[in-house]
């Protein structure tokens, strides 16, 4: 059947699974820019790597002194995050950040057309004993991967290394963009899930013999969220991932994404899984959840995506919670949360 969501069609099974068959309506005029973008990363995907970060780091050079909004919400969550963090480290921080995320999105080609076994080769791996134990365990694995601009094609590494994998997508408004991006996450096979098929679609993937892929630390709101530290500032964090863990009897594997810059190769990280998890206590499943993302990002600050608003949803007492406000400069944005830890 055919369901619309927000201006899309996508084509779902009766378990919104996507279905990556190419459509006529992709053709369409209003589509024709992102086809040159597309055929631009075909371009890019068969240069060598070196040529292409050069590339990026020219490009980034050229664009990391700009103010835009990005740039605002980077600077206010490392500020939330590092509240006496000096600006010349934030600013850093950015510039190596903007720098990665150019690098990935030129190397994007590469996932969607250079074949199973070339992606295969071109992987370095941390932590990988921590990825075999859990695999030995015979359980369904939830891997609890953080944003991180490389996380598509790392995510890949999974489904590579023959484990059937089920994630779930948000669909936007362009139709051949989510074609692409969900024929790359389908190229060693697995299932895609529509964000609205809920939860359970993923309890009976696990069942059925399953790993997930699930991205914890997005900020969907309080409901079905705690309020616990991420650093410096508390944050909504979701407690998706010990549902998972409890109804789809899944383990709790770390894993976090790079691109590694020095040897124009990506990078996967593992830790090792969860004991005694989840323990029945929602707050504190959350703060280690938490705890676990923050470790796996310090010394690796430039990979993650600085630029969600992860702190948009503040708990009650706050007197200023309008943090990414519009309205609002920087410097305003800066003061104000800098005031709380005074």
């Amino acid at each position: 059947m055919v369901i619309k969501l927000k201006n899309s069609i996508i084509s779902m099974t009766s378990e919104k699974k996507y279905d990556k068959s190419f459509k006529k309506s992709y053709l369409k005029p209003k589509y024709w820019g992102s086809w040159l973008g597309i055929l631009f990363l075909g371009f890019l995907a068969f240069i060598p790597a070196c040529i292409r970060d050069f590339a990026a780091d020219v490009l980034c050079f050229l664009l990391w002194r700009v103010n835009h909004r990005m740039k605002k919400n980077v600077l206010i969550n490392l500020t939330m995050a590092y509240p006496r963090m000096s600006e010349e480290d934030k600013l850093r921080i950015y510039r190596d950040f903007l720098r990665v995320g150019i690098k990935v999105i030129f190397g994007y080609g590469e996932s969607f057309y250079r074949s199973g076994n070339y992606l295969r080769d071109h992987y370095l791996c941390t932590g990988r004993e921590y990825f075999d134990e859990a695999v030995a365990t015979g359980r369904p694995i939830v891997f609890m991967a953080p944003h991180a601009w490389a996380i598509d094609r790392c995510g890949l590494f999974l489904s590579a290394n023959s484990l059937k994998m089920c994630t779930m997508m948000h669909t936007s408004k362009n139709e051949v963009y989510d074609w692409f991006m969900n024929s790359i996450r389908l190229k060693y096979d697995g299932k895609v899930f529509e964000r609205s098929a809920g939860i359970r679609t993923i309890i009976k993937a696990l069942k059925d013999g399953y790993s997930s892929f699930f991205l914890p630390d997005e900020d969907l709101g309080s409901k079905g969220a705690e309020f616990v530290d991420f650093f410096a500032s508390r944050k909504a964090t979701l407690v998706t991932v010990s549902r998972l863990a409890k109804l789809g009897n899944a383990i709790v594997v770390p894993m976090f994404s790079c691109y590694n810059e020095e040897k124009h190769a990506y990078e996967v990280v593992f830790g090792k899984y969860f004991d005694n998890y989840p323990s029945g206590d929602d707050r504190a499943d959350a703060g280690r959840l938490n705890h676990c993302i923050e470790e796996l990002i310090t010394g690796r600050e430039k990979q993650y995506m600085w630029f969600l608003r992860m702190y948009k949803t503040r708990p009650e007492g706050e007197e200023f919670t309008d943090i990414y406000g519009k309205q609002y400069s920087y410097d305003y944005v800066r003061e104000e949360i800098q005031k709380r830890f005074r």
